[in-house]
C-alpha cells in the first residue's frame, strides 16, 4: 500500500491539473479520442479521416464505427483511436452485435470464429476462459487494465452482457501493457452511459434448464444530458452439460457519466457478480471416451466429481473510473483506475488414475479458498502534432498494478468410483490450508511511450516500455519468504503501407516478458520468461461502392513466436525446476468479416500453426507440440436478414467450426481427433420486439473436447438450443 500511495502521489499533479482545467472557459468542441463510448452520433458513426492523395486532391472517407460485425477502429492495440486498416497487427474487434448474434454466454463463446484462438473444445466452464492464442494462454483485460491473473480457478469473471465489445490482440503486447503472455490478450470493454442509449430487457431459456433475465437500461439525469446513467443486470438459474453441476449467477453493473462539455469526460464504473456453480472440467480417462472398453463408453454427462461436494462459489466486486480531459485541441490526458476484489470457495474431486480393470478411477478431493485484491491505475498523455509532411501522435503513460492473493488449499484421498455403475460415497473433507497456505503480493510499475508517424501512405508505430516488478511470497506453513525483483524493457516496431485499392501490407516485431514466482534448487529466484515475435501480413479494406462489396475486411499474416526461460524439471533433482525450456509457434492466419453483396453478413477464419517445444531438460518433450493446442482451425459463419414488411424483419444464419486433432498428453502418446461443430441462428424482429433462436452442436455430435493427460479427458457438450425474447426502446 505504501508503494501505491507513492505512485498516486506521483501521478496526482497531472490529474489535479486536468481537473482544474475542467472548470476553465470552454474550448472549441472536439471529439474525445479515449472513450470507446461516444455521444449518439459518435457511437453510431465515429468518423475516421483517411487521407488519400490522388494528384493534388484530398479525399476524406467517412464510415460507421459499428455496422454489424465489423468495427472500424481498434483502440486496445495502440491505446489510440487508430483505424484497424492502419494498425500493423492482426486484431479482432468483437462487436456487441456479434456477441448478440452468436448468443455469447461466456468469453469462450464470444471469441469463436476468431483466427488463431482455441477455446479448448467449447466447454461451458463457469470458472473462466480456458484456451490459447497462437499456442499460448492469453491474459484477460477489462477496459485496458489487467484483471486478477492468479491460477485459472481464481480468475476474474467477465460477463458478456456487460460488454460493449471485446478485442483479441494477437502476439506480444508488453510494449504497452507490461508483463504478459506472448500469445496475446483479450480485452473486454464495459458498457457505458451515452446519449444514444438503447434500452433492452430480455428473457432467455433453453438447454440445461436455463432461465435467465437481463436488463440494459439508462438515460440522462438532466435536460442538458451532461449527466447520464446506465444499469446492466442479469440473473440466471441454470444447470450445465455435466450432471448436477450448476451455473447460477447474479450480475449488476451500474455506471454514471459526467460530460459537461466536449473536453471533459468522467465515467464511474462498478460491478458485482455472485456466481454459484461447479466445475464442468470433468476428468475422465481416455479409455472409455476416446476409445471404447469392453464395458462400452462412459456416459457424456458422467460426473467424475461429487454433486454433494462439488462447489464453485465466487463473489467479486469492482469499482473504478475512466477520466479524460482535453488540455488543448491536440492534447488529451486520460486516467483509468479500478479496484477489484474476489472471494472464492472451490471444492472439487479430481481423477488420479484408472485401475487395471479399466472401469474404476481413484480420486482426490481438493478444497480451496482464495481472497484476491487487485488495483490498477493507468495515466497517459496523447499529443498530436505535425512536423512538415509528417503527422505524429505521441503517447506517453505510466501505469501501476498491485495484487494480493491469500491462497489456501487442502487435499485428501476420495473414494474410488465405478465409471459404468457409479455409487457416490461421502467425501471426507480435506483439512483447510494444509497443502498450500500462502500470501502473495506483487506490484508492477511501467513507463511507456509510443510514436505513431504518418507520412504519405506509410504508417510507422514505435513503442517501448520499462517495467519494474516486485513480489513477495510468504509460505505460512514453513514461514519461508521468497522476494523477487525483476526489471524488463520491451518494445514494438511496426510499419504499414496503405496501398491503392484498399491493400495494406505490414510488418512488425515485438517482445514480451512474464515474471515467474519461485526459486531454483540453489535458492536462486527465477527470471522472467522472455518472448519475441515477428509478424508480416496484408489487410484488405475495399473502398466504398466496390462491385463486390465495400464493408468488410480481410487480414492474412504469417507469424513466428519464440518464448525462452520456460520452467523445466531440474535434471539433478526433479522436485525443482530450472529455466532451460523454449517453445516456438510458427504459422499462418486468415480472417475476414463484415458484409458481402446481397447484404450477407459473414465471418471466416483459417489458422495453421506449428507449436513446438524446442528446448527442455526432458528429452521426450523436445520436438513435441503442447497438449490441447490444435495445428489447424477453420470456421465460417453466414447470416442474412429479410425485410418482409416495413416493421417486420426475419433473419437466418449458420456456421461451421473445425478444430484439428490435438495432442492428448505431453509427450504425445495419443491424440484427440478433430472436431466439426455446427451453429444456427434465426430471429424475427417486429418493431421493438424480437425472438431469437440459437443452437450449437446442432448435429449433436459426440466427441471428446480435450485431453491433457490419459485421465484428464472431457466430453464436449451435446446439442444446446436457446430462445431469447427481447424488447428494445
Amino acid at each position: 500500500m505504501q508503494r501505491l500511495a507513492r505512485f498516486v502521489a506521483f501521478t496526482q499533479p497531472a490529474l489535479l491539473f486536468c481537473a482544474a482545467q475542467a472548470f476553465a472557459a470552454p474550448a472549441p468542441a472536439l471529439p474525445s479520442v479515449q472513450s470507446p463510448e461516444q455521444d449518439e452520433k459518435a457511437l453510431s458513426a465515429r468518423r475516421h479521416s483517411r487521407e488519400k492523395k490522388a494528384d493534388t486532391k484530398e479525399t476524406i472517407d467517412v464510415s460507421a464505427a459499428r455496422h454489424g460485425l465489423l468495427a472500424r477502429s481498434g483502440f486496445a492495440a495502440t491505446k489510440t483511436d487508430t483505424p484497424l486498416e492502419q494498425t500493423p497487427q492482426n486484431i479482432t474487434v468483437i462487436t456487441q452485435e456479434r456477441m448478440a448474434i452468436l448468443n455469447s454466454r461466456s468469453v469462450s463463446d464470444a471469441v469463436r470464429y476468431s483466427a488463431g484462438v482455441s477455446d479448448y473444445g467449447s466447454k461451458d466452464d463457469p470458472r473462466g476462459y480456458f484456451g490459447t492464442i497462437r499456442g499460448f494462454s492469453p491474459d484477460i483485460y477489462l477496459d485496458g487494465t489487467r484483471t486478477p491473473d492468479a491460477a485459472s480457478s481464481q480468475s476474474f469473471s467477465i460477463e458478456p452482457w456487460g460488454l460493449e465489445e471485446m478485442d483479441v490482440l494477437r502476439g506480444a503486447t508488453s510494449a504497452l501493457y507490461g508483463s504478459g503472455q506472448l500469445g496475446g490478450i483479450i480485452n473486454a470493454v464495459s458498457k457505458r452511459p451515452n446519449a444514444g442509449q438503447k434500452n433492452e430487457i430480455n428473457f432467455q431459456t433453453g438447454a440445461y434448464s436455463r432461465v435467465q433475465g437481463a436488463a440494459d437500461i439508462g438515460g440522462a439525469l438532466n435536460a442538458s444530458k451532461t449527466l447520464m446513467w446506465r444499469f446492466n443486470g442479469l440473473i440466471r438459474k441454470s444447470d450445465t452439460y455435466a450432471k448436477n453441476i450448476k451455473n447460477n449467477e447474479i450480475y449488476v453493473a451500474p455506471s454514471l457519466r459526467w460530460k459537461p462539455d466536449d473536453k471533459t469526460d468522467l465515467t464511474l464504473l462498478a460491478s458485482f457478480e455472485q456466481l454459484d456453480a461447479g466445475s464442468t472440467a470433468q476428468f475422465l480417462p481416455a479409455a472409455g471416451t476416446l476409445t471404447a472398453t469392453r464395458y462400452g463408453r462412459i456416459a457424456r454427462d458422467f460426473l467424475s466429481s461429487d454433486a454433494d461436494y462439488d462447489v464453485y462459489s465466487k463473489r467479486q466486486a469492482a469499482v473504478g473510473y475512466s477520466f479524460s480531459r482535453k488540455i488543448l485541441p491536440n492534447w488529451t490526458m486520460t486516467q483509468n483506475m479500478r479496484y477489484a476484489h474476489l472471494d472464492l470457495d472451490y471444492r472439487f474431486v479430481t481423477t488420479q488414475a484408472l485401475s487395471s480393470d479399466q472401469r474404476t478411477i481413484t480420486r482426490r478431493a481438493l478444497l480451496q479458498s482464495a481472497n484476491y485484491n487487485n488495483v490498477t491505475l493507468d495515466t497517459r498523455s496523447d499529443l498530436k502534432l505535425k512536423t512538415g509532411p509528417v503527422k505524429h501522435e505521441l503517447l506517453v503513460g505510466v501505469d501501476f498494478r498491485s495484487d494480493f492473493l491469500a491462497n489456501r488449499r487442502g487435499q485428501n484421498t476420495a473414494p474410488s468410483l465405478d465409471l459404468y455403475a457409479p455409487v457416490y460415497r461421502a467425501i471426507t473433507w480435506p483439512t483447510y490450508g494444509t497443502t498450500t497456505n500462502t500470501n502473495e503480493t506483487e506490484s508492477q510499475t511501467g513507463i511507456y511511450a509510443q510514436e505513431q508517424a504518418d507520412w504519405k501512405n506509410f504508417h510507422l508505430t514505435l513503442s517501448g516500455r520499462g517495467d519494474f516488478t516486485e513480489s513477495m511470497t510468504v509460505d505460512n506453513l514453513t514461514a519461508q519468504r521468497t522476494p523477487q525483483n525483476n526489471n524488463a524493457f520491451t518494445g514494438r516496431a511496426g510499419l504499414l503501407y496503405s496501398a491503392p485499392y484498399g491493400l495494406s501490407p505490414y510488418v512488425s516485431y515485438a517482445t514480451s516478458f512474464q515474471p515467474q514466482v519461485g526459486t531454483t534448487r540453489l535458492n536462486t529466484a527465477f527470471l522472467p520468461t522472455k518472448g519475441r515475435q515477428i509478424e508480416a501480413g496484408l489487410k484488405y479494406n475495399p473502398s466504398q461502392k466496390m462491385p463486390w462489396g465495400d464493408h468488410f475486411m480481410l487480414t492474412a499474416d504469417f507469424f513466428d513466436l519464440v518464448e525462452t526461460n520456460i520452467l523445466t524439471p531440474d535434471p539433478v533433482d526433479s522436485t525443482y525446476d530450472i529455466q532451460a525450456g523454449e517453445q516456438r509457434t510458427r504459422g499462418f492466419e486468415f480472417e475476414g468479416m463484415g458484409r458481402l453483396p446481397w447484404n450477407i453478413s459473414f465471418i471466416a477464419s483459417f489458422t495453421y500453426q506449428d507449436p513446438k517445444i524446442t528446448k527442455s531438460t526432458t528429452s521426450a518433450q523436445i520436438g513435441q507440440r503442447p497438449a490441447a493446442v490444435p495445428s489447424h482451425m477453420a470456421s465460417v459463419f453466414l447470416k442474412k436478414d429479410f425485410h418482409i414488411w416495413r416493421d417486420l424483419v426475419a433473419g437466418v444464419g449458420g456456421g461451421l467450426r473445425y478444430t484439428g486433432n490435438t495432442a492428448g498428453a505431453l509427450p504425445e502418446t495419443f491424440s484427440v481427433p478433430s472436431q466439426l461443430v455446427g451453429d444456427v441462428v434465426a430471429h424475427i424482429d417486429y418493431k421493438r420486439a424480437s425472438v431469437q433462436l440459437n443452437g450449437t452442436n446442432i448435429a449433436n455430435s459426440r466427441y471428446v473436447a480435450i485431453c491433457t493427460r490419459n485421465v484428464a479427458c472431457a466430453w464436449a457438450p451435446g446439442r444446446a438450443m436457446f430462445v431469447t425474447l427481447a424488447y428494445r426502446w
